[in-house]
């Protein structure tokens, strides 16, 4: 049984949404939260294996929440939800661990085979975001440039001769590929874009 918490501040959908998941066989919402604080306590009060969670709450952002919830419970996936899906906000909520970033308007069938089968390496995304992953993961033009030469195995020398730049520049670069990937190496950096399907094999 996958023991689910929905934090989401509209009281209707948030029980309606319990009722579903618990109509099924294998999936049981043992608690339900309003805000972002009750979210964290009830977390914490109980075993949990996914949290749904709204990106806009009334004492936080679900976006920032996702690695609080993490910290406090490692184990645990976090499917988000949101009104309105943009791009930037998928790729902020993967690069903080979630697994799922989903439109409430999708359908119910997407939202429950996200909590069962979602993970950090096989992410589920709203079919109202755009179909190319480049565009989910916001880099610049010169950044994929970077990030295809790492895919390689080129050291930042090779990639400043490569694309006829500065070491200082490239290096630049890829402390922006780091920070927007949610990476703390260039091999976690490879690795994170490859799981979102963004290397692919144009960029080596």
């Amino acid at each position: 049984m996958i023991k689910v918490l929905v934090v989401d501040d509209h009281r209707v959908f948030t029980e309606l949404l319990s009722l579903a998941l618990d109509a099924t066989a294998d999936i049981a919402c043992v608690a339900t939260a309003t805000t972002a604080a009750e979210g964290l306590a009830k977390l914490a009060a109980y075993e949990i294996d996914v949290v749904v969670l709204d990106v806009r709450l009334p004492d936080g952002d679900g976006l920032q929440l996702v690695h609080s919830l993490l910290a406090l419970r490692p184990s645990c996936r976090v499917v988000l939800l949101t009104a309105h899906p943009r791009a930037d906000h998928a790729a902020t909520a993967l690069a903080a661990g979630a697994v799922a970033f989903l439109a409430k308007d999708e359908r119910l069938d997407d939202l429950l085979a996200a909590v069962r089968s979602a993970s950090t390496t096989r992410p589920v995304l709203s079919r109202t975001l755009p179909a190319s992953p480049h565009e989910v993961v916001d880099l610049t033009p010169r950044e994929w440039d970077v990030l295809g030469a790492l895919s390689r195995g080129r050291a930042a020398a090779e990639i400043a001769d490569e694309l006829d730049l500065s070491q200082h520049t490239v290096r630049d670069h890829i402390k922006g590929l780091l920070r927007k990937l949610g990476a703390r190496s260039q091999l976690e950096a490879v690795a994170r874009a490859r799981e979102l399907g963004a290397l692919d094999s144009s960029l080596g």
